[in-house]
């Protein structure tokens, strides 16, 4: 093993001859004119600035001059870096779409990419559509294309505005020195990047050309020379909020309004690090989750809508070791033993957070650090006493403190080293948890071959609350690849080791551990416009899983695609899987030691959608799996619609529909008498799930919008008949029906649904502040009318309690260089 992966790194370190493009450059004109943000080139320093023009292709036609002129110019001030674009397009044909903030849609776009350090990896995003709606992002990883939005939650405070003219649109930016991260050297070269999209012609360009062999596209960004003499000025940045939370239930009407205040900060510590704090933190107005039933026996994961936790987190997130959904959670660490005659009748929902904050930067040679701190606030459970009545509170989790640390070294050929450390720290008897992971990202100087690596150690120390002791468990993971990642033919292998107690979830996110996995991927891309087709691409998937303990077989699977988008951009995709062989399942039992063995299965789909261009798009979606030996089925269909309706209003309706026939799971354990395993029941069942969900805008102004959002997730479970899994991994035929004794109910039927609404209205009435009005509505309901008609359910559901919650929420940005200067003059 040892050999192998030092010949993986050797051959890392080769060059194996394809030729390196040399980067567009230009040298930065510095300007002491004062530059108003109105979209019109009126001042006579951009004269003075080199115009930058020939864009070329990323798509349809990659490496092809863009069809459209377009030309850019940059100057820098004590200040800021101003950019003046100039993007021909006819007037008919602009596609000017208002959206909400972070909300490019269909509109055409001008954007800008900077990487201060030119390493390639890490670097900001900020667009600007017709309409003048504004979009930023935070790059990591080179920008990769598949993950190139991957923290648009991150909204940096800068000036732009938009005009349109009869041949041509135009964009003005103002960026400040805050917004940027960079070191302190007197002479500074940065990466850059300029694109356009000209929805019309669906065409994206960029001004350094961008091969799309290459994986990412920061790394292939032009360069800006002779940047002198920038300093980082004091980035201290406050957002004080106050908000007010009406909520009302069905069962207590409505409750006493909450006045909640508070305050972030963003402090940059010097031209590289900043300091994010959000003190009495509120997130009373976040998304609802998109709940389901679930009948599995992993946890399900939620994305993570709280916005401190979305933005910025892109170094912590990078060992994937940090689920921020963790902090606020409950996890039931009791810190004294019940009574034997006493239950749980109340049990928080979450856990209050103190503070939370986070520092992170990168050094002049590279290093990237992070840290992030959070504190929770204690949460208590409410027992009572079966046989005298007694009530009281016991303490479920003590304050806790999370914590994560990142040191991210940028390499040679746009590689990395990342260390990451993750520790969470309970008092008052409860666990506490530390992981450690070590990933590498090594690539030749071509950027051809690539080997990627991981190391995690996990540490668990519980404390035993019956003899007063502390329990030990250790575990580890790693995970090794080497893929060819540049050219039409790609490829990529990986195995990974997760031991059976490597566990990160007291901070992390892991359905499961106790595996060895074998991957093999193969593909074929075709970049430029062939035949029918703008791109295509088709691949080969080979997994094989084992059990890590005992060493035992668990799936083989095999995998095939074919997918890209037609000449009228029209997208599509097939594919097919199979499982040839019989897997075993080792966890759906819940009992270790009992495999639950499944058959052979295959599967086919497909998926199609429509020109996006339009104001009318359809897209849809079509699977159908099957196991013959049970006649079991699992087949699902969806289907969605977009329709746009001038420049102000779009609703978008989603489809979902799955119905699973025949279909084995586990049911419950029985036990006799004397609490000995008898039993462990599996029953034959038919689940049909059914989602629709609705969502619509309707802009005022680029700065104003009102959007709505409802989701319906129905689910209905069916049981057919009851077999008992034996300790030899035999399904049988058992005496037990399912039902009630007294009623005849049955017991495992369930008719599940979540119903919910999130309404917003928000008014970014200055940069960096905002107003938002937001009207949540849930209803959840669990019950045994499983033959009821989607209207009768439907009806049903509106008509069981509710709870809503209305919030005013108020934010404003405070900047601490405009109070100084205020002061000043006064």
């Amino acid at each position: 093993m040892k050999r192998s992966i030092l010949l993986l790194l050797l051959l890392t370190s080769l060059n194996f001859g394809v030729a390196q493009v040399q980067p567009k450059s230009f040298n930065a004109v510095r300007t002491t004119e004062k530059i108003k943000i109105d979209g019109v080139f009126d001042e006579a320093s951009w004269q003075e600035a080199p115009v930058l023009t020939d864009f070329v292709q990323r798509r349809p036609n990659p490496g092809a001059p863009s069809q459209r002129k377009t030309e850019v110019r940059l100057m820098y001030d004590d200040e800021a870096v101003y950019i003046a674009a100039k993007i021909y397009e006819d007037r008919d044909q602009v596609f000017n779409i208002l959206t909400n903030r972070d909300n490019i849609g269909n509109s055409d776009y001008f954007g800008v990419a900077i990487d201060p350090f030119k390493a390639g990896l890490n670097g900001v995003g900020l667009f600007v559509t017709v309409a003048g709606v504004q979009y930023d992002a935070l790059y990591s990883n080179g920008g990769n294309e598949r993950i190139w939005r991957n923290d648009n939650d991150w909204n940096a405070v800068w000036l732009s505005d938009t005009k349109i003219n009869d041949d041509h649109w135009t964009a003005e930016f103002k960026i400040p020195y805050a917004v940027l991260r960079f070191n302190s050297r007197e002479v500074q070269e940065w990466g850059i990047n300029f694109f356009r999209k000209s929805t019309a012609l669906n065409e994206d360009s960029f001004w350094n050309p961008i091969d799309p062999q290459i994986d990412g596209f920061l790394n292939q960004a032009g360069v800006v020379k002779n940047l002198r003499n920038i300093e980082t000025p004091t980035r201290l940045f406050f957002y004080p909020y106050v908000s007010t939370v009406v909520s009302r239930s069905t069962a207590t009407g409505f409750v006493e309004p909450q006045f909640n205040g508070g305050m972030d900060i963003k402090y940059g510590i010097n031209d590289a690090f900043t300091l994010d704090a959000t003190l009495i933190p509120d997130f009373s107005g976040v998304r609802s989750d998109n709940q389901v039933l679930n009948l599995s026996p992993f946890e399900v994961r939620f994305d993570e809508n709280r916005q401190f936790f979305t933005e910025g987190v892109e170094l912590f997130n990078k060992a994937g070791l940090f689920y921020s959904r963790r902090i606020g959670s409950t996890f039931g660490n009791l810190t004294e033993e019940l009574n034997d005659n006493e239950t749980i009748i109340v049990r928080p929902q979450a856990a209050q957070l103190i503070n939370a904050s986070k520092i992170t930067g990168r050094t002049n040679s590279g290093l990237g650090i992070g840290f992030f701190n959070a504190l929770t606030e204690r949460t208590f459970i409410t027992v009572q006493d079966t046989e005298t009545g007694a009530v009281r509170e016991i303490e479920a989790d003590p304050l806790t403190n999370f914590n994560v640390i990142v040191l991210d070294q940028n390499l040679k050929n746009n590689s990395s080293l990342t260390l990451t450390n993750t520790n969470v720290l309970r008092g008052k008897n409860a666990d506490d948890a530390n992981v450690t992971g070590l990933n590498f990202n090594l690539n030749d100087e071509s950027l051809t071959w690539r080997v990627r690596g991981f190391y995690a150690y996990s540490q668990i120390a519980s404390h035993n609350i019956e003899n007063n002791n502390i329990d030990r468990k250790t575990g580890y993971k790693y995970n090794i690849g080497f893929s060819k990642t540049r050219g039409n033919f790609q490829f990529g292998v990986n195995r990974n080791v997760e031991t059976d107690d490597y566990d990160i979830n007291d901070l992390g996110f892991l359905r499961r551990a106790n595996r060895i996995d074998h991957e093999l991927n193969l593909s074929y891309l075709q970049f430029e416009p062939k035949g029918i087709f703008n791109d295509y691409r088709y691949g080969v998937r080979l997994e094989h899983n084992k059990l890590y303990n005992p060493n035992m077989f668990s799936e083989f699977q095999v995998s095939a695609n074919f997918g890209g988008s037609f000449r009228n951009f029209w997208g599509f995709s097939v594919d097919a899987n199979t499982n040839p062989v019989e897997s075993n399942d080792y966890f759906e039992a819940r009992v270790p030691g009992y495999i639950f063995k499944r058959p052979e299965s295959y599967s086919f789909g497909a998926r199609l959608n429509t020109d996006s261009r339009k104001n009318f798009r359809l897209s849809g979606r079509l699977r159908f799996w099957k196991r013959p030996d049970w006649d079991q089925v699992d087949n699902s269909a969806n289907i969605g619609a977009r329709l746009r309706m001038g420049t102000r209003v779009e609703i978008n309706h989603n489809v979902d529909y799955s119905f699973r026939e025949n279909e084995r799971g586990y049911v419950r354990r029985i036990y006799d008498n004397s609490g000995a395993l008898e039993h462990v029941v599996f029953g034959i069942r038919n689940v049909r799930n059914l989602t629709n969900t609705l969502s619509s805008s309707y802009i005022f102004t680029n700065r104003m919008g009102i959007t709505f959002r409802m989701r319906h997730y129905w689910s209905r479970v069916e049981y057919n008949d009851f077999l008992e899994l034996t300790e030899d991994d035999r399904l049988q035929d058992i005496d037990y029906t399912g039902t009630d004794s007294t009623t005849g109910e049955p017991l495992h039927n369930r008719n599940f649904n979540q119903f919910n609404i999130d309404m917003e209205y928000n008014w970014q009435f200055l940069p960096g502040s905002e107003v938002r009005v937001i009207w949540k509505r849930s209803i959840g309901t669990d019950d045994l009318n499983t033959q009821l008609d989607f209207f009768d359910n439907f009806g049903n559901t509106l008509s069981a309690p509710n709870f809503d919650t209305i919030t005013i929420r108020m934010v404003y940005f405070v900047d601490y260089l405009k109070i100084k200067n205020i002061f000043r003059k006064s």
